[in-house]
C-alpha cells in the first residue's frame, strides 16, 4: 500500500502539453522544477534519480491527469 502524495515534499513528474507537438515532462520537488525533458524515458531517468537522491517517492502526473500515479523506479 502506497502513502497517499505529497506534492510539497515528493518527487512529481508531469506532462505539460505542447501549443504544437507533443508537449514536454517536467520533474519537480514542491515548487522546484529539476529539469525538463521531451522524452518520457528521459523524465523517467531524471525522476529515478530525483526520488532516489531526495529519498522521496516519484509520482505520475501524464496525459490522462489526476490522480497522481506511483512510479517505481526499479520496475520501469
Amino acid at each position: 500500500m502506497f502513502q497517499p502524495p505529497d506534492e510539497a515534499h515528493d518527487v512529481i513528474c508531469s506532462h505539460q502539453p505542447g501549443a504544437v507537438g507533443p508537449g514536454r515532462w517536467v520533474v519537480r520537488v514542491g515548487e522546484t522544477t529539476l529539469g525538463e525533458r521531451q522524452s518520457l524515458a528521459g523524465a523517467i531517468d531524471l525522476t529515478r534519480s530525483a526520488a532516489l537522491s531526495h529519498r522521496r517517492p516519484a509520482w505520475l502526473l501524464d496525459e490522462s491527469g489526476y490522480p497522481l500515479k506511483p512510479m517505481l523506479p526499479w520496475n520501469l
